[in-house]
């Protein structure tokens, strides 16, 4: 149990320091920054890294199209997914997670097309789907009992390109993969989905604490709603058990 809670640390002070690591990028990072940590994954992990490297591909491609407290916000649908598609759930609790999520969505869009928010349309679009394939990817991917780990030398090249924060990001999110995949072979699965939440808004929460980065009050506010209703979802999901009890 204390290696597990060492690891659950792990990916809180990793998704600080990824979160941290983009300030200096300006959302510009290469796609071998983002592509490392699915090769780290590949040949073993099959269909699942595939997605799972077009997912983060897409995702970091349109970084620098968006402002990065909007792109770091979106993953806040992670725990929102994990809801809708629970066992413990039922279609009008995923309607109702889905339609917060949408409003959120489409009222920053509509932001963006006006011109009141940097960004575009498409680009916000391609991430939402872009996070819908790493939560696909991640729903179907088993652990795996040895990882390749030649993708990692790939950092080299940045950071002797002058790329030393895109290299963090890429060791930042493998070792994240890493640690969530010891804790699945560990049988603390049950924190996985917990994580799925806490993350996003640690990650979120960095962007807003820390002054370098600035967050728009729009994306602040969306950002609220759905946490709010991730967390208004998870109660709802243990009132059956409380009944049953």
């Amino acid at each position: 149990m204390l290696y597990a809670a060492s690891l659950v640390t792990v990916t809180l002070v990793l998704t600080v320091l990824g979160v941290s690591a983009l300030g200096p990028t300006a959302g510009e990072l290469p796609v071998l920054a983002l592509a490392i940590p699915a090769l780290w994954l590949l040949p073993q992990s099959g269909v699942a890294g595939w997605l799972l490297l077009c997912g983060l591909g897409a995702y970091g491609a349109m970084l620098p199209e968006q402002p990065l407290a909007l792109s770091i916000s979106l993953f806040m649908m992670l725990p929102i997914l994990i809801i809708c598609t629970s066992a413990k759930g039922c279609w009008q609790l995923g309607a109702l997670m889905v339609s917060i999520v949408l409003s959120m969505n489409v009222g920053l869009m509509a932001l963006q097309g006006e011109g009141k928010l940097e960004g575009s349309i498409s680009a916000t679009l391609i991430q939402i789907a872009a996070i819908g394939v790493i939560w696909y990817a991640a729903r179907c991917w088993r652990p795996i009992g040895g990882n390749t780990w030649w993708p990692l030398f790939a950092v080299f090249p940045l950071w002797l390109g002058g790329m030393e924060a895109a290299a963090l990001v890429a060791l930042c999110v493998t070792g994240l993969i890493a640690a969530l995949q010891s804790l699945v072979k560990m049988q603390h699965q049950d924190w996985i989905p917990r994580l799925a939440c806490v993350l996003p808004a640690i990650g979120f929460t960095t962007l807003v604490v820390l002054p370098q980065f600035s967050v728009a009050n729009p994306i602040l506010v969306s950002w609220l709603l759905v946490l709010g209703g991730g967390l208004l979802g998870e109660s709802l999901l243990d009132d059956p058990e409380e009944e049953d009890e």
